[in-house]
C-alpha cells in the first residue's frame, strides 16, 4: 500500500480542529500570549511546559501507566511477603503511576454542569456499588471463612491459618471497617469513589490561592488521621494536589513537553534511573521492605509505626520525588506526530457505526409495565463526556475523529506500505482509552489465581528451609518476575475490545433512566442547552446595555 497522495500528515493532531473539540479538548488551544509577569503560568512556562495538543500522547500514556500499576498490583503478595525484588518493583512503579495517572484525571475534568452531575452518578456512583458487591460477594465467603479449601488445598498445605480477610500472606485486601461495609473499597474500585470526590470538590477547590501547596500540607497532616481506606478519602485527600496540578495545567493550557533535545532526554532517563535506583537502595541497602509509603490509603501509624511521627516530612519529600519522577515519565512519552500519523480524511463525519451514540445500540423495553431505557453518554459530545483519565463512556466505544490505522501508510519515497510506528502508537493509544475496564477486573484475576494456590507461595516462603523458596530465593524471584509479567498481559487482555464489550455493561449500566432521575435524559439535555443558551442572551443583553 501507498499513501494516497491528497492526504497529509498528522503533523498536528491538536485539540484545537473543529472535529477533536471532544474528549480532553482545551477549548480555544494553546495560548500563544506572554504570561502576567510573576504569575504562576510564568513560572510553568518558565520550566519548560508547553501546549499539550495531542490527545494520543495522553492515551498512551494510560495504556502504560495503567499497564505497570497492574503488573505492580499482581507482585504486591510478593512485596507482603519481604521479596526484596517485589518491594523494589511495586514501590519504583508505585511512585510515578498513581500520581501521573491522577494527574491526567485532573488534565482531562471538565466542569459539572447537569449532564455531568447525572453521569456522576450514573458511571461512578452506581458502578462502584455494583463493582464493590461484586467483590464482597467473592471475598466474604473466600476470605472470611478458612473452610473454603480442602486440608491439602490450604495455603502451605494446611500449616497456616488464615485470618479474616486475609488474601495471602501479610496481605488484606480490606483490613479493616467490618467484612460487609460498602464504605471500604475493594481492589481498585477506590478510583470510581476518589473520581466522585475530585469532580465535586473541585470547583471549592480552585478558589483557593496557592490550592496546589494548600492541599499539599492537608496530603502532609491527612496521615496523622485514622481514617485510612474509608471512603478512600485517605487516598482522595492526598492525591488531590496531583489532581490540581493536572488541572491547573488544562487551565494555563500547557503540559510536560517531549524531551526533543538528547541533554532532555538524557535527564529525563537520569530522573528515572535516580528514582529506581533509590528504591532498590531502600531495599537491600537499609532493608527497608515495605509498600505502604506510596500507596497513599494508610495513616503514618501504620506505615511508620513508632516513627509516625516524621510522616508529615516524609510524604513531603514523596510528593517532591513522586512530581519529579511523573515529570519525566512524560517527558519520555513522544507525540504521535513522531510516527508521521495520517488524520482522518473526514473527521466531522467519523468512522462509520463506531461510535457509542446509536440509535441502533439503544435499548428500549418494558418489563412487568415498568419502562427500561439503555440510552448511554456521548463521547463525541463535548457538552455530554464526563472527562477523566478511566473514563466510563469510552470503554465500549471510540471516539469519532479518531486516526485510523488502516490509513497509516508511507510515502511512496520512504518505500510505501505500512507505518508500523503509527499502527502501534494508535493501538497502544485505543486500549489506554479503555483502560477503566483493566483498572477495574484485575482484582478479579487475582483472586481467581489466589483461589487456584498461585499465592501460596508468600505462605511459606519465610519460615522454609530451602534457599530457592525463600523470600529472596531463586525461585520466588523467577515468579516475581512472572507474575509482573503476567499482570502487565492481563492489564492488555483486558482492554481488548471483545473484553471491554462485556465487562462495559457493569462500567456503563443501563440505569439513565427515569427509575433514578427527574427527568429522561432527551429531557434533560434539551433542558440544559434551553438554559444555557437563555444565559447566553442574558449576556449579551446586558453586555448590550452596558
Amino acid at each position: 500500500r501507498t499513501r494516497p497522495p491528497e492526504r497529509s500528515r498528522a503533523m498536528g493532531v491538536t485539540f484545537d480542529a473543529a472535529a477533536s473539540k471532544s474528549y480532553g479538548a482545551i477549548p480555544k488551544g494553546p495560548d500563544d500570549k506572554q504570561p502576567d509577569a510573576g504569575s504562576f503560568e510564568e513560572f510553568l512556562r518558565g520550566l519548560g511546559l508547553k501546549g499539550e495538543s495531542d490527545p494520543y500522547r495522553l492515551d498512551l500514556a494510560k495504556f502504560i501507566l495503567v499497564t505497570l500499576y497492574i503488573a505492580a498490583n499482581f507482585i504486591r503478595p510478593f512485596a507482603q511477603a519481604d521479596s526484596k525484588l517485589a518491594c523494589s518493583l511495586h514501590n519504583f512503579v508505585s511512585i510515578f503511576t498513581i500520581p501521573a495517572f491522577t494527574m491526567i484525571t485532573g488534565y482531562l475534568s471538565a466542569d459539572m454542569n447537569r449532564v455531568r452531575r447525572r453521569y456522576l452518578i450514573a458511571y461512578l456512583i452506581i458502578p462502584y456499588l455494583v463493582l464493590q458487591s461484586l467483590y464482597l460477594a467473592l471475598v466474604v465467603p473466600l476470605y472470611w471463612r478458612t473452610s473454603f479449601r480442602n486440608n491439602h488445598l490450604a495455603p502451605a498445605m494446611g500449616e497456616f491459618h488464615r485470618n479474616n480477610g486475609q488474601f495471602s500472606w501479610n496481605f488484606t485486601p480490606q483490613p479493616n471497617w467490618g467484612p460487609l461495609s460498602f464504605a471500604t473499597p475493594a481492589g481498585d474500585t477506590w478510583y470510581l469513589l476518589s473520581l466522585a470526590s475530585f469532580s465535586m470538590w473541585r470547583p471549592y477547590a480552585v478558589e483557593f490561592k496557592n490550592t496546589i501547596l494548600v492541599h499539599a500540607l492537608l496530603g502532609c497532616l491527612m496521615g496523622y488521621t485514622t481514617i485510612d481506606r474509608f471512603m478512600s478519602l485517605h487516598r482522595t485527600v492526598v492525591l488531590m494536589p496531583y489532581f490540581l496540578a493536572g488541572h491547573m495545567l488544562r487551565r494555563y493550557k500547557i503540559f510536560v513537553p517531549y524531551a526533543k533535545t538528547w541533554p532532555q532526554f538524557a535527564c529525563a532517563v537520569f530522573v528515572m534511573a535516580f528514582g529506581l535506583g533509590g528504591c532498590i537502595l531502600s531495599v537491600y541497602a537499609f532493608d527497608h521492605r515495605s509498600s505502604q509509603v506510596w500507596m497513599y490509603e494508610q495513616g503514618y501509624f501504620v506505615v511508620w509505626g513508632a516513627d509516625y511521627k516524621w510522616g508529615g516530612i516524609i510524604q513531603l519529600f514523596v510528593y517532591i520525588v513522586s512530581s519529579g519522577v511523573t515529570a519525566a515519565f512524560f517527558a519520555l512519552l513522544p507525540p504521535a506526530a513522531n510516527t508521521n500519523m495520517i488524520d482522518l480524511e473526514n473527521p466531522e463525519e467519523g468512522h462509520a457505526n463506531s461510535t457509542m451514540r446509536k440509535k441502533e445500540d439503544e435499548i428500549h423495553t418494558t418489563v412487568y409495565g415498568y419502562k427500561i431505557d439503555y440510552v448511554v453518554g456521548d463521547p463525541d459530545d463535548v457538552e455530554t463526556e464526563f472527562g477523566a483519565a478511566a473514563d466510563p463512556l469510552l470503554v465500549r466505544c471510540r471516539r469519532k475523529w479518531e486516526a485510523a490505522e488502516r490509513d497509516q501508510v508511507l510515502d511512496e519515497s520512504e518505500g510505501g506500505g505500512n507505518n508500523w510506528h503509527a499502527i502501534i502508537y494508535l493501538r497502544l493509544a485505543k486500549w489506554g482509552t479503555r483502560c477503566l475496564s483493566p483498572l477495574m477486573f484485575n482484582f478479579l484475576i487475582m483472586i481467581i489465581l489466589e483461589c487456584t494456590t498461585y499465592y501460596d507461595t508468600t505462605w511459606w516462603s519465610r519460615t522454609t528451609e530451602t534457599t530457592v523458596w525463600k523470600s529472596d530465593g531463586l525461585f520466588m524471584n523467577l515468579q516475581v518476575v512472572f507474575t509482573f509479567l503476567l499482570g502487565a498481559t492481563v492489564a492488555l487482555l483486558l482492554s481488548l475490545r471483545p473484553t471491554t464489550m462485556v465487562l462495559g455493561w457493569l462500567l456503563a449500566p443501563p440505569l439513565n433512566n427515569e427509575w433514578f432521575f427527574e427527568q429522561d435524559d432527551e429531557e434533560m439535555k434539551l433542558s440544559e442547552k434551553t438554559h444555557r443558551r437563555l444565559k447566553i442572551q442574558k449576556l449579551q443583553e446586558e453586555e448590550s446595555e452596558a
